[in-house]
């Protein structure tokens, strides 16, 4: 079934399905508190041109890429700490009269319509929308999808693994790199979610009896539980640079 590609300045009633399928693609943990996510919204208010969504023949959201313009002078050194600082640096200050690249910060597809190519083709629309008015291209801090299976790894090695055809292990780093994408660097403190402990036993659905690293299913790296009683998530992210499209 051919899709329709629009975006949320031209079908802002998308919003909630955006929304759904975010959440249907990550841990429930994710979408709680930090200074990223509450800032979230700001992105559609601020940049509905930049939230890109595909759409089948009902209407029926597909998939979708959450992106915002920004400031970077194209140093790996000067990189946000990832999706959180992006945020409130979108939503804190006034938009980049002339934004150096894209940031995108979410690509998500309907679990039904993997594997198809909707993600590589929303990746090549964001360059493409890049292309004239952000002269460095594209930076995503990208969450590789098969790290949760790995919690005890570091993800500078993680990123550096390799299968035996050469190729990235990751499957979604992977495409950004068959895309043309470079990795630039980690995003050790992407994403910080720092709740009451009492909050993410009733998640987990077992105690948390004492402090240390914890497993958390779905996390990329452990749930850290100190003695004040809160347990924090430090999210880390592996940035990737799609330079910009040809003309």
């Amino acid at each position: 079934m051919a899709l329709t590609l629009t975006d949320l300045s031209r079908d802002p009633w998308l919003r909630p399905e955006v929304d759904a399928l975010i959440g249907a693609n990550m841990p429930a943990f994710m979408s709680w508190e930090s200074p990223g996510n509450w800032r979230w919204h700001e992105m559609y208010e601020r940049h509905p041109a930049d939230q890109l969504c595909l759409v089948d023949g009902a209407g029926k959201l597909v998939a979708a890429a959450n992106g915002l313009p920004v400031r970077w002078d194209g140093a790996a050194s000067t990189l946000p700490s990832g999706s959180d600082e992006v945020l409130v640096e979108a939503a804190d200050r006034e938009p980049p009269d002339r934004p150096d690249a894209l940031c995108m910060l979410s690509v998500s597809v309907d679990p039904a319509h993997r594997a198809a190519g909707h993600a590589e083709r929303l990746l090549r629309e964001a360059r493409a929308r890049a292309a004239g008015r952000c002269p460095r291209g594209v930076i995503v801090p990208v969450r590789p999808t098969r790290k949760p299976r790995y919690p005890l790894i570091p993800i500078e090695e993680y990123a550096a693994w390799r299968g035996p055809d050469g190729h990235c292990f990751d499957p979604w780093l992977r495409t950004h790199l068959e895309l043309g994408a470079r990795q630039l660097g980690i995003a050790a403190r992407s994403l910080v979610i720092r709740q009451p402990v009492a909050r993410w036993e009733e998640y987990l659905g077992h105690a948390l009896p004492g402090p240390g690293d914890h497993p958390l299913p779905g996390g990329l790296v452990p749930l850290r539980v100190t003695d004040d009683g809160h347990g924090t998530y430090t999210e880390p992210n592996v940035w990737v640079h799609h330079p910009p499209a040809a003309p």
